[in-house]
């Protein structure tokens, strides 16, 4: 029989034990995620379920406008979680509600910066959709790409692409597809949503029709559409740790900690009586899709979540003012990827569009103007029009303070001015693309 040294013991113990705590600890967080995650597919189902009440309307119309009203009340739950801002752009992608034949796509800069409210209001004869997103670049907007073609959205007839001259700055603009795809996150929810309603659509035909392969061939192609392999960077600790955070649902949905905890002691509410069909006919002869009636909602950094529309959403904080200078980054690599992309649309029939939106005048931009020199010459050589709101400032808007909430990014106030002149513009740019 082995001796153990009388030294070595307290070190197996302290090995032990700290083997205990580690499987205590571990058992707690993958305990609390799996709560998290029955929580999270519960909830999800029930918005399904609503969406998907009185669909024997025969008013087109007012079934989008339901089903837009009950995604709208779920993305809002996650009022401080920031990747949900883009909640309401996925759904579009995936479910289709307008067929926009004119697409912005961008930065954050666009994103808070472009409403497309007043542009349709000025050019009926069009539909528009923001795409912009937080911290994009022109790598994100290729893998962003795939996921237009998996959703089948519609082709659209321009792209006006929102350029800044910071855009190849990958250290800056930092979004990756897989923040998006991420387990719980907009582009996984509406995997799952599609693949439950073509399961849906599989058994109810199933039960009026002989089996056949076709279903679940569609079946088979929409769930290899759902896998992305996600590579983990493992020599990178911080990137390998936030990858790994972002797929334990306790850690990224911690936002919804307290409604989990809420709903274990809540009970189901009340069904509540239908409404008579004179109110309902009223109501559709009032509402202007969509038409969301909810309260003024503000997240945690200072977005107007109530405020959102077709995937512009206002950032509104106080902003005094700024002097300091802002430089860039380039990477070539994205250079080459804006170009890509820009093959990518004239492969698919699709004109382009650039413009440059207004920022506060006081900064010191270095490299501004290089980079647009760049993006003008791009823009030339390809025959693509460029409007430079920026540069010149033809709008006023950048030298007057309270247009923004940082030097970059327009308030809602600035949002709303700028908005409405370009709504005008639009007229002249799609004009003359005839």
């Amino acid at each position: 029989m082995i001796k153990i040294s009388e030294n070595i013991k307290p070190y197996i113990l302290l090995v032990i034990k700290g083997f205990v705590v580690v499987f205590i600890a571990a058992a707690v967080v993958f305990g609390a995620n799996a709560a998290m995650d029955s929580f999270l597919e519960s909830e999800l189902e029930a918005v399904m379920a609503a969406v998907e009440l009185d669909t024997d309307t025969e008013d087109e119309f007012e079934l989008q406008v339901r089903k837009l009203e009950q995604q709208e009340a779920f993305y809002q739950r996650y009022k401080n979680r920031e990747s949900y801002h883009y909640y309401g752009q996925y759904y579009e992608l995936y479910n289709n509600v307008y067929s926009a034949d004119v697409w912005f796509i961008g930065t954050s800069h666009a994103a808070h910066g472009l409403n497309p409210l007043y542009v349709e209001e000025e050019n009926p004869e069009y539909s528009f959709f923001n795409f912009a997103l937080n911290g994009s670049n022109p790598g994100f907007y290729e893998d962003w790409w795939d996921i237009v073609l998996e959703a089948g959205y519609p082709m659209p007839k321009v792209i006006v692409w929102c350029v800044d001259w910071f855009m190849c700055d990958d250290d800056w603009l930092w979004r990756r597809i897989d923040f998006d795809t991420a387990p719980n996150m907009p582009i996984d929810i509406m995997r799952r949503m599609r693949r439950s309603q073509a399961t849906a659509q599989t058994q109810e035909a199933e039960t009026d029709a002989p089996e056949t392969e076709t279903s679940a061939d569609e079946s088979a192609q929409i769930e290899s559409t759902d896998t992305k392999k996600v590579v983990f960077r493992w020599w990178d600790v911080d990137e390998t740790t936030r990858e790994i955070m972002s797929y334990l649902s306790i850690i990224a949905s911690r936002d919804r900690i307290p409604d989990m905890v809420k709903s274990w002691f809540s009970k189901p509410d009340e069904e509540k009586s239908p409404a008579t069909a004179e109110q309902d006919e009223e109501e559709s002869e009032q509402r202007v899709l969509p038409t969301y009636e909810h309260e003024y909602k503000r997240d945690n950094i200072g977005n107007i979540t109530s405020d959102y529309y077709k995937g512009f959403i206002p950032w509104d904080v106080p902003f005094g003012g700024d002097s300091s200078t802002i430089g860039c980054n380039d990477k070539e690599y994205q250079w080459k990827a804006f170009e890509r992309m820009l093959d990518k649309f004239e492969d698919a029939g699709i004109k382009v569009v650039f413009i440059q939106i207004p920022e506060y005048a006081g900064v010191r931009r270095v490299k501004m103007n290089q980079n647009n020199d760049r993006i003008a010459e791009i823009a030339a050589r390809r025959g693509i029009q460029f409007y430079d709101y920026n540069t010149d400032d033809p709008t006023g808007i950048a030298s007057d303070v309270s247009n923004f909430s940082d030097w970059g990014h327009m308030s809602k106030k600035g949002s709303t001015v700028f908005s409405k002149f370009l709504a005008g513009e639009m007229k002249k740019i799609l004009g003359n693309l005839q």
